[in-house]
Protein backbone atom coordinates (compact mmCIF):
# COMPACT_ATOMS: atom_id res chain seq x y z
CA UNK A 1 0.00 0.00 0.00
CA UNK A 2 1.45 3.56 -0.86
CA UNK A 3 2.80 5.16 2.30
CA UNK A 4 3.47 2.00 3.86
CA UNK A 5 7.67 1.08 3.97
CA UNK A 6 8.21 -2.58 4.46
CA UNK A 7 10.04 -2.29 7.68
CA UNK A 8 13.97 -3.59 7.56
CA UNK A 9 15.38 -6.81 8.61
CA UNK A 10 17.69 -6.15 11.28
CA UNK A 11 21.06 -8.22 10.82
CA UNK A 12 21.60 -10.60 14.28
CA UNK A 13 25.18 -10.27 14.99
CA UNK A 14 26.75 -12.39 18.03
CA UNK A 15 28.02 -9.65 20.74
CA UNK A 16 31.83 -9.84 20.46
CA UNK A 17 30.98 -8.85 16.34
CA UNK A 18 29.08 -6.03 16.50
CA UNK A 19 31.24 -4.13 14.58
CA UNK A 20 30.66 -0.15 14.58
CA UNK A 21 32.60 1.04 11.52
CA UNK A 22 33.85 4.45 12.94
CA UNK A 23 36.83 5.13 10.21
CA UNK A 24 37.95 4.46 6.71
CA UNK A 25 41.42 6.20 6.56
CA UNK A 26 42.28 5.77 2.36
CA UNK A 27 46.19 6.18 1.65
CA UNK A 28 47.11 6.28 -2.21
CA UNK A 29 50.72 6.09 -2.29
CA UNK A 30 51.83 6.41 -6.06
CA UNK A 31 50.99 2.72 -7.35
CA UNK A 32 50.56 1.19 -3.64
CA UNK A 33 47.30 1.34 -2.28
CA UNK A 34 47.55 1.22 1.54
CA UNK A 35 44.29 0.62 3.38
CA UNK A 36 44.49 1.40 7.40
CA UNK A 37 40.70 0.37 8.54
CA UNK A 38 39.47 1.81 11.92
CA UNK A 39 36.94 -1.41 13.19
CA UNK A 40 36.00 -0.87 17.02
CA UNK A 41 34.97 -4.40 18.38
CA UNK A 42 32.93 -4.83 21.34
CA UNK A 43 34.62 -6.29 23.62
CA UNK A 44 37.95 -6.17 21.72
CA UNK A 45 39.62 -3.25 20.15
CA UNK A 46 41.21 -3.96 16.58
CA UNK A 47 42.60 -1.20 15.10
CA UNK A 48 44.15 -2.79 12.08
CA UNK A 49 46.88 -1.57 9.80
CA UNK A 50 47.42 -3.72 6.37
CA UNK A 51 50.63 -4.01 5.64
CA UNK A 52 50.74 -5.36 2.45
CA UNK A 53 52.96 -7.83 3.24
CA UNK A 54 52.01 -11.48 1.05
CA UNK A 55 53.98 -14.75 2.20
CA UNK A 56 53.37 -18.01 -0.49
CA UNK A 57 52.97 -20.90 1.03
CA UNK A 58 55.32 -23.70 1.62
CA UNK A 59 55.92 -25.69 -1.64
CA UNK A 60 55.74 -29.08 0.77
CA UNK A 61 51.90 -27.85 0.70
CA UNK A 62 50.78 -27.20 -2.78
CA UNK A 63 47.72 -29.08 -2.47
CA UNK A 64 44.88 -30.60 -0.08
CA UNK A 65 46.13 -33.55 0.26
CA UNK A 66 49.62 -32.73 1.13
CA UNK A 67 48.28 -30.66 4.03
CA UNK A 68 45.87 -33.95 5.41
CA UNK A 69 49.07 -36.28 5.32
CA UNK A 70 50.87 -34.07 7.35
CA UNK A 71 47.89 -33.61 9.94
CA UNK A 72 47.83 -37.63 10.03
CA UNK A 73 51.49 -37.93 10.31
CA UNK A 74 52.06 -35.37 13.04
CA UNK A 75 48.38 -36.85 15.01
CA UNK A 76 49.98 -40.56 14.57
CA UNK A 77 54.08 -40.13 14.32
CA UNK A 78 54.05 -44.35 14.98
CA UNK A 79 50.58 -45.47 13.15
CA UNK A 80 47.24 -44.93 13.72
CA UNK A 81 46.24 -45.61 17.94
CA UNK A 82 42.12 -45.89 18.63
CA UNK A 83 41.53 -42.98 20.73
CA UNK A 84 38.95 -44.73 22.83
CA UNK A 85 40.34 -48.49 22.70
CA UNK A 86 44.26 -48.29 21.93
CA UNK A 87 43.67 -50.29 19.11
CA UNK A 88 46.09 -49.88 16.48
CA UNK A 89 44.40 -51.33 13.39
CA UNK A 90 41.96 -49.11 11.25
CA UNK A 91 40.02 -48.96 7.93
CA UNK A 92 40.02 -45.88 6.42
CA UNK A 93 36.91 -44.47 4.32
CA UNK A 94 38.22 -42.24 1.92
CA UNK A 95 34.21 -40.90 0.82
CA UNK A 96 34.25 -37.95 2.81
CA UNK A 97 36.30 -34.44 2.40
CA UNK A 98 37.95 -35.27 5.45
CA UNK A 99 39.34 -39.33 5.32
CA UNK A 100 37.45 -40.90 8.67
CA UNK A 101 39.62 -43.98 10.33
CA UNK A 102 37.42 -46.74 12.00
CA UNK A 103 39.09 -48.77 14.68
CA UNK A 104 39.31 -52.27 13.58
CA UNK A 105 38.25 -53.38 17.18
CA UNK A 106 35.75 -50.89 18.51
CA UNK A 107 34.51 -49.49 15.35
CA UNK A 108 34.63 -46.12 16.38
CA UNK A 109 35.53 -43.42 13.52
CA UNK A 110 37.61 -40.37 13.83
CA UNK A 111 39.47 -38.25 11.93
CA UNK A 112 43.24 -36.34 12.30
CA UNK A 113 41.72 -33.20 12.95
CA UNK A 114 39.70 -34.26 16.15
CA UNK A 115 41.46 -32.68 19.22
CA UNK A 116 43.25 -30.08 17.25
CA UNK A 117 42.64 -26.25 16.23
CA UNK A 118 41.28 -27.90 12.93
CA UNK A 119 38.13 -29.52 13.90
CA UNK A 120 35.00 -28.70 12.90
CA UNK A 121 36.42 -26.31 10.07
CA UNK A 122 34.90 -25.61 7.00
CA UNK A 123 37.60 -24.09 4.95
CA UNK A 124 40.02 -26.31 3.14
CA UNK A 125 43.51 -27.24 4.60
CA UNK A 126 45.77 -25.15 2.47
CA UNK A 127 43.58 -22.01 3.98
CA UNK A 128 44.87 -22.83 7.33
CA UNK A 129 48.28 -23.44 6.42
CA UNK A 130 48.58 -20.33 4.62
CA UNK A 131 47.77 -18.50 7.91
CA UNK A 132 49.78 -20.41 9.77
CA UNK A 133 52.61 -19.02 7.61
CA UNK A 134 51.62 -15.30 7.67
CA UNK A 135 51.69 -16.18 11.73
CA UNK A 136 54.96 -16.52 11.74
CA UNK A 137 55.78 -13.17 10.10
CA UNK A 138 58.38 -11.11 12.08
CA UNK A 139 55.15 -8.89 13.37
CA UNK A 140 52.25 -11.03 12.79
CA UNK A 141 49.32 -10.18 10.54
CA UNK A 142 45.78 -8.55 11.49
CA UNK A 143 42.49 -10.35 10.99
CA UNK A 144 41.83 -7.62 8.43
CA UNK A 145 44.82 -8.44 6.40
CA UNK A 146 44.40 -11.63 6.63
CA UNK A 147 41.08 -11.53 5.44
CA UNK A 148 42.27 -10.41 2.35
CA UNK A 149 45.39 -12.71 1.72
CA UNK A 150 43.34 -15.77 1.84
CA UNK A 151 40.25 -14.60 0.75
CA UNK A 152 37.70 -15.20 4.14
CA UNK A 153 35.32 -12.78 5.95
CA UNK A 154 36.89 -10.75 8.70
CA UNK A 155 35.13 -12.67 11.44
CA UNK A 156 36.42 -15.84 10.48
CA UNK A 157 40.10 -14.61 9.95
CA UNK A 158 39.66 -13.07 13.60
CA UNK A 159 38.33 -16.55 14.96
CA UNK A 160 41.69 -18.58 12.91
CA UNK A 161 43.62 -16.07 14.49
CA UNK A 162 42.23 -16.50 18.27
CA UNK A 163 42.25 -20.35 17.75
CA UNK A 164 46.15 -20.60 16.95
CA UNK A 165 46.98 -17.91 19.77
CA UNK A 166 44.77 -20.14 22.01
CA UNK A 167 46.84 -22.97 20.98
CA UNK A 168 50.24 -21.25 21.38
CA UNK A 169 48.75 -19.63 25.36
CA UNK A 170 47.99 -23.71 25.99
CA UNK A 171 52.01 -25.01 24.76
CA UNK A 172 53.00 -21.69 26.77
CA UNK A 173 51.54 -22.41 30.39
CA UNK A 174 52.72 -26.02 29.88
CA UNK A 175 56.44 -25.12 29.39
CA UNK A 176 57.85 -23.96 32.63
CA UNK A 177 61.35 -21.68 32.87
CA UNK A 178 63.95 -23.61 34.32
CA UNK A 179 67.99 -22.81 34.55
CA UNK A 180 69.48 -19.52 35.34
CA UNK A 181 65.85 -17.01 35.29
CA UNK A 182 65.57 -13.13 35.90
CA UNK A 183 62.01 -11.60 36.88
CA UNK A 184 60.97 -8.17 36.09
CA UNK A 185 58.19 -5.85 37.53
CA UNK A 186 57.65 -4.23 34.50
CA UNK A 187 55.23 -2.05 32.41
CA UNK A 188 53.79 -2.66 28.95
CA UNK A 189 52.63 0.43 26.98
CA UNK A 190 55.34 2.73 28.56
CA UNK A 191 57.19 5.30 26.29
CA UNK A 192 59.56 6.79 27.97
CA UNK A 193 59.92 9.00 24.85
CA UNK A 194 56.67 10.84 25.73
CA UNK A 195 56.98 14.03 28.06
CA UNK A 196 53.94 13.32 30.29
CA UNK A 197 54.70 11.48 33.30
CA UNK A 198 51.16 9.66 33.75
CA UNK A 199 50.56 7.34 31.04
CA UNK A 200 46.95 5.96 32.04
CA UNK A 201 46.88 3.19 29.14
CA UNK A 202 50.13 1.69 30.07
CA UNK A 203 49.55 -1.56 31.79
CA UNK A 204 51.58 -3.66 34.56
CA UNK A 205 53.11 -6.95 34.12
CA UNK A 206 55.96 -9.81 35.08
CA UNK A 207 57.76 -10.88 32.89
CA UNK A 208 60.21 -13.87 32.93
CA UNK A 209 63.23 -15.17 30.82
CA UNK A 210 65.83 -17.83 30.71
CA UNK A 211 69.30 -16.47 30.05
CA UNK A 212 72.33 -17.62 27.92
CA UNK A 213 75.34 -17.86 29.38
CA UNK A 214 75.94 -14.38 27.40
CA UNK A 215 72.99 -13.02 29.72
CA UNK A 216 70.50 -12.86 26.67
CA UNK A 217 66.89 -13.90 27.02
CA UNK A 218 66.10 -16.95 25.37
CA UNK A 219 62.78 -18.26 26.51
CA UNK A 220 60.25 -15.42 27.29
CA UNK A 221 56.98 -15.21 29.32
CA UNK A 222 55.07 -12.06 29.76
CA UNK A 223 52.44 -12.22 32.35
CA UNK A 224 49.66 -9.11 32.09
CA UNK A 225 48.68 -8.39 35.57
CA UNK A 226 44.69 -7.82 35.15
CA UNK A 227 42.90 -4.24 36.89
CA UNK A 228 46.53 -2.26 36.74
CA UNK A 229 46.61 0.43 34.85
CA UNK A 230 49.11 3.32 34.73
CA UNK A 231 52.73 3.56 34.75
CA UNK A 232 52.95 3.85 38.44
CA UNK A 233 50.85 0.70 38.96
CA UNK A 234 53.61 -2.41 39.07
CA UNK A 235 53.43 -5.56 40.67
CA UNK A 236 52.96 -6.48 44.07
CA UNK A 237 56.15 -9.00 45.95
CA UNK A 238 53.44 -11.14 46.24
CA UNK A 239 52.18 -11.01 42.39
CA UNK A 240 56.28 -11.75 41.67
CA UNK A 241 55.83 -14.74 43.59
CA UNK A 242 52.68 -16.44 42.11
CA UNK A 243 54.35 -15.86 38.70
CA UNK A 244 57.51 -17.61 40.22
CA UNK A 245 55.26 -20.75 41.95
CA UNK A 246 53.35 -20.87 38.13
CA UNK A 247 55.94 -20.65 35.72
CA UNK A 248 58.98 -21.49 36.81
CA UNK A 249 60.67 -25.19 38.05
CA UNK A 250 61.81 -23.86 41.26
CA UNK A 251 64.06 -27.44 41.96
CA UNK A 252 66.34 -26.88 39.04
CA UNK A 253 66.58 -23.14 38.59
CA UNK A 254 68.06 -20.43 40.35
CA UNK A 255 65.55 -16.93 40.06
CA UNK A 256 66.80 -13.66 40.20
CA UNK A 257 63.54 -10.94 40.76
CA UNK A 258 63.43 -7.20 40.01
CA UNK A 259 60.71 -6.19 41.45
CA UNK A 260 61.81 -1.93 41.57
CA UNK A 261 61.06 -0.25 38.45
CA UNK A 262 65.07 1.45 38.28
CA UNK A 263 66.54 -1.38 38.68
CA UNK A 264 65.48 -3.92 36.36
CA UNK A 265 67.26 -6.21 34.23
CA UNK A 266 67.58 -4.31 31.35
CA UNK A 267 68.09 -6.83 28.77
CA UNK A 268 64.43 -8.69 29.77
CA UNK A 269 63.13 -4.85 29.91
CA UNK A 270 64.11 -4.39 26.11
CA UNK A 271 62.24 -7.62 25.04
CA UNK A 272 58.78 -6.13 26.75
CA UNK A 273 59.62 -2.65 24.89
CA UNK A 274 59.99 -4.52 21.41
CA UNK A 275 56.83 -6.30 22.41
CA UNK A 276 54.89 -3.31 22.92
CA UNK A 277 56.59 -2.15 19.71
CA UNK A 278 55.87 -5.12 17.40
CA UNK A 279 52.34 -5.50 18.57
CA UNK A 280 51.25 -1.77 18.32
CA UNK A 281 52.95 -1.83 14.38
CA UNK A 282 50.44 -4.58 13.67
CA UNK A 283 47.16 -4.13 15.34
CA UNK A 284 48.25 -0.07 16.91
CA UNK A 285 45.48 -1.20 19.79
CA UNK A 286 44.69 -3.71 21.52
CA UNK A 287 41.60 -4.18 24.25
CA UNK A 288 43.11 -5.50 27.45
CA UNK A 289 40.11 -8.83 27.05
CA UNK A 290 42.60 -10.38 24.80
CA UNK A 291 45.79 -8.71 25.08
CA UNK A 292 47.61 -12.05 27.09
CA UNK A 293 46.78 -13.73 23.99
CA UNK A 294 48.69 -11.68 21.76
CA UNK A 295 51.55 -11.32 24.28
CA UNK A 296 51.92 -15.23 24.35
CA UNK A 297 51.74 -14.69 20.54
CA UNK A 298 54.68 -12.64 20.46
CA UNK A 299 56.96 -14.29 22.83
CA UNK A 300 56.52 -17.94 21.23
CA UNK A 301 57.18 -16.21 17.40
CA UNK A 302 60.36 -14.62 18.99
CA UNK A 303 60.96 -18.08 20.74
CA UNK A 304 60.56 -20.04 17.02
CA UNK A 305 62.77 -17.45 15.32
CA UNK A 306 65.73 -18.77 17.19
CA UNK A 307 65.11 -21.94 15.63
CA UNK A 308 66.37 -19.93 12.16
CA UNK A 309 64.88 -22.27 9.54
CA UNK A 310 61.61 -21.12 8.39
CA UNK A 311 60.19 -24.64 7.86
CA UNK A 312 60.71 -25.39 11.35
CA UNK A 313 59.07 -22.61 12.54
CA UNK A 314 56.21 -24.04 10.28
CA UNK A 315 56.50 -27.26 11.59
CA UNK A 316 56.73 -26.56 15.26
CA UNK A 317 53.81 -24.02 15.03
CA UNK A 318 52.12 -27.07 13.19
CA UNK A 319 52.72 -29.26 15.95
CA UNK A 320 51.09 -26.86 18.46
CA UNK A 321 47.88 -26.41 16.59
CA UNK A 322 47.57 -30.39 16.46
CA UNK A 323 48.27 -30.99 20.13
CA UNK A 324 45.66 -28.53 21.54
CA UNK A 325 42.47 -28.45 21.09
CA UNK A 326 39.89 -25.66 19.32
CA UNK A 327 38.57 -23.37 21.83
CA UNK A 328 35.08 -23.12 21.24
CA UNK A 329 33.93 -19.62 20.09
CA UNK A 330 31.40 -18.87 22.80
CA UNK A 331 34.55 -19.16 25.25
CA UNK A 332 36.57 -16.94 23.61
CA UNK A 333 34.04 -14.07 24.07
CA UNK A 334 32.31 -14.99 27.01
CA UNK A 335 34.35 -12.53 29.00
CA UNK A 336 33.06 -9.01 29.18
CA UNK A 337 34.37 -6.20 27.29
CA UNK A 338 37.00 -3.70 28.65
CA UNK A 339 38.00 -0.41 28.36
CA UNK A 340 40.82 -0.26 25.51
CA UNK A 341 43.98 -0.34 25.97
CA UNK A 342 45.43 1.93 23.58
CA UNK A 343 49.25 0.23 22.45
CA UNK A 344 50.45 4.03 21.65
CA UNK A 345 49.65 5.37 24.82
Amino acid sequence: MAGIRKKEKKRDYSPDFKLEIRTHVWYNLTNDRNVCTHKLMEGDVNMEVNTGIIVQPLHRYNREQDCMEALIAMKWPNGFVCPRCAYTRCSQLTSRRIPLFECGKCAHQTSALVGTIFEGTRLPLLKWFHALELFLLPDGISAMRLHQVIRVTYKTAWLMLHKIRHAVGEFDARELLSGDVKVNSDTYGYDPSRCKLFQPHASAVIAGCTVTESGEPEQVKIQLIPHKRGRENRATRHELTAFINDHVDARISEVHSFPLAFQLYSPLRKVVREAWVSLKSTYIALGPKHLQAYLNEYTLRRRLYLLGAREAMHEKLLCLCVAIPAIPYSQLIMHHPSRPLSAVA
